[in-house]
């Protein structure tokens, strides 16, 4: 009879922890999307500029896009690959052929500026943060 009023206490429900991160990363990134199969990926916030790493596992330099497209940093990645030699996976959480990570860019950041470089497998992106315009006062 009371089952009710407990339905809500458990888990995250609509905000928990979804709201502190989206407060955290807002500055930068506008939305957030995440396909459910797709490759992780950090982004670290410094003085003056972000980095944002790509665990993009298997894919080389030459599979791999970044292009910026109506004010979001589009990371594409696609590659050959010959489903019929693949095991019968178990567990499989990074992606064999494509990817896609797309991020919203603020005003705050310097796109032309944006540098990609691959090392181990990472993709690892250098966004210039916009310096902060000061207005002389007259």
């Amino acid at each position: 009879m009371h089952a009710h009023h407990h339905r809500h206490q458990h888990g995250y429900g609509q905000q928990g922890h979804h709201n502190s991160f989206a407060q955290f990363i807002r500055p930068f990134f506008g939305g957030w999307r995440r396909p459910k199969y797709n490759v992780p990926m950090n982004v670290e916030d410094h003085a003056d500029h972000y980095r944002v790493l790509v665990y993009a596992v298997s894919f080389d330099k030459a599979d791999i896009s970044v292009r910026v497209v109506n004010e979001e940093l589009v990371i594409q990645g696609t590659r050959a690959h010959d489903t019929a030699n693949d095991p019968a996976f178990l567990l499989q959480e990074y992606p064999l052929k494509s990817f896609e990570r797309t991020i919203p860019l603020s005003n705050r950041v310097d796109a032309a500026g944006i540098q990609a470089k691959q090392e181990n497998g990472v993709l690892i992106l250098t966004v210039p943060k916009k310096p902060e315009q000061v207005v002389a006062v007259e």
